[in-house]
């Protein structure tokens, strides 16, 4: 059997210039041998919330104007959609900035609001996922994450991002399900992601963010591009860059379950620098080598709560609609936690429009 090495083109680069990322995503396909022409495509990027682009929030509307250029350059035709947390597809394309590109540029957009089963024999225990938009009407699919932390899976990157093609009415229940358990929710999202088989994927993490987030961290210029068929050998290959000192779940289950495979690092500049001093999320802190039981009776105790910011609420409702057990409700515009219902998967601090939910 033939040993196969994944190839990961990155790099430095420090602006959304169409040019210059135009050339980093031309000579990176070369690179991998990722032939894009005349094909139905769908950029499937990172639509969390309708954010501004300097919030790092969302994949950056350069880069996907810079992307779209070329593949509708190779003849190609061109889709994009997403399924934002809490809002419309459309309403998040448009704040993100990214809806400009899309009239501009002439794409389809898709909601992710059909309702796909898909049964699968994965490595979680879950064999049915519902998704907003079926994969396999695509000939291509180009995975545009965002370089940011995760509350639960440390970062999210490639695997992650895949997560948006589940309907936004389930991913409650896939984050009800998992509760804090960081292992059986990163098994769901390889499964998840294994479904969506992305041709590409492509990290833009020029501007990224990390402390808190994927929705209220800290804003860092990261100057990172980075690209692989391979997602689980990409986000590897980040996390290791960014000198991570374990491996977060996502890796760590690839790895168990042997699907991690060997990479090659082909820089488009070099040496390869990364910010210093990255801050990954508090929440990554507690993993115990305990039983069920006992971690369960730990929880509220030693496992991080999240917290409202006093004078930043405004009282919007966005958390407990969200919430996937029911643990916030909100009163006369202040925010109540039930602590005793709440499984601690930060889906109210990630979608906060106003970041007033701390950890």
């Amino acid at each position: 059997m033939e040993h196969i090495v994944e190839k990961i083109v990155a790099g430095n680069c420090d602006s959304y210039n169409i040019e210059t990322l135009k050339k980093i995503f031309h000579d990176g396909f070369r690179e991998v041998d990722f032939k894009i022409g005349r094909r139905k495509v769908l950029l499937k990027p990172n639509l969390l919330s309708g954010r501004l682009p300097e919030k790092a929030v969302t994949t950056h509307p350069q880069f996907v104007r810079a992307l779209a250029e070329l593949l509708l350059d190779s003849s190609c035709d061109v889709y994009i959609g997403d399924s934002p947390g809490y809002e419309s597809t459309e309403k998040a394309l448009i704040k993100s900035g990214i809806m400009d590109v899309v009239k501009d540029c002439g794409l389809k957009i898709l909601s992710f609001n059909k309702k796909i089963t898909k049964i699968i024999q994965g490595i979680s225990p879950y064999r049915e996922f519902v998704f907003g938009e079926d994969p396999d009407n695509f000939e291509i699919i180009i995975n545009l994450p965002k370089l940011k932390t995760h509350m639960m899976m440390g970062l999210t990157l490639g695997v992650k991002n895949t997560f948006g093609f589940i309907h936004a009415l389930d991913k409650a229940k896939w984050h009800l399900r998992a509760g804090t358990d960081k292992m059986l929710f990163a098994s769901m999202l390889i499964d998840i992601h294994n479904v969506v088989k992305p041709s590409i994927t492509i990290i833009d993490g020029i501007i990224g963010m990390d402390g808190d987030g994927p929705g209220n961290g800290r804003v860092r210029n990261m100057g990172i591009v980075a690209l692989s068929k391979n997602a689980f050998a990409l986000d590897y290959y980040i996390e290791r860059l960014a000198g991570i000192p374990f491996a977060l779940p996502i890796t760590s289950k690839a790895k168990e379950h042997g699907i991690m495979p060997d990479c090659k690092v082909f820089p488009f500049n070099s040496p390869i620098s990364f910010v210093d001093n990255l801050k990954i999320p508090g929440t990554m802190d507690t993993n115990w080598n305990l039983p069920d039981m006992a971690k369960r009776v730990l929880k509220n105790m030693f496992i991080k709560k999240p917290k409202l910011k006093k004078g930043v609420c405004k009282g919007c409702g966005v958390c407990a609609n969200i919430c996937p057990i029911g643990a916030l409700s909100v009163n006369e515009k202040t925010v109540f936690f039930d602590y005793k219902k709440c499984i601690r998967c930060y889906c109210c601090q990630e979608m906060c429009p106003e970041g007033a939910i701390k950890v």
